[in-house]
């Protein structure tokens, strides 16, 4: 079998160690020292953007490598456009983003979250 040799992550954030690379180029979803877990990401979501409600779904098992979809309610998207609310959850997650291979994320406003659940 082919050993696969250590590779440093690009981009990576200080303190965040090294990852393996498969010969696929696809990369585990233990390449940082903290665990990127659903629920890791779902608390950091509600705590840093004070959201009412937030759902992570950790998708990696249908890709090759660390990938979530994320719902994100909070009061603070209140008057904001799309593309501001997902900077605002990008900011949340900068340190996480680098090592997420796909994220998808859908941001509503508490008024916004009522009216869906209506449905």
């Amino acid at each position: 079998p082919a050993e696969v040799a250590p590779v440093r992550l690009q981009g990576s954030v200080a303190g965040v160690g090294a990852g393996v690379v498969s010969p696929l180029g696809c990369r585990p979803s233990w390449t940082t020292a903290m665990e990127l877990s659903a629920e890791y990401l779902r608390e950091k979501l509600q705590r840093d953007l004070e959201a009412e409600h937030v759902e992570v779904e950790d998708t990696t098992l249908n890709r090759c490598a660390c990938s979530f979809r994320v719902l994100v309610v909070s009061a603070k998207f209140e008057g904001k456009p799309l593309l501001q609310r997902h900077r605002l959850v990008n900011a949340c997650l900068a340190e996480e983003l680098p090592h997420i291979h796909a994220f998808e994320q859908k941001t509503l406003t508490p008024e916004q979250w009522a009216r869906e659940r209506q449905k």
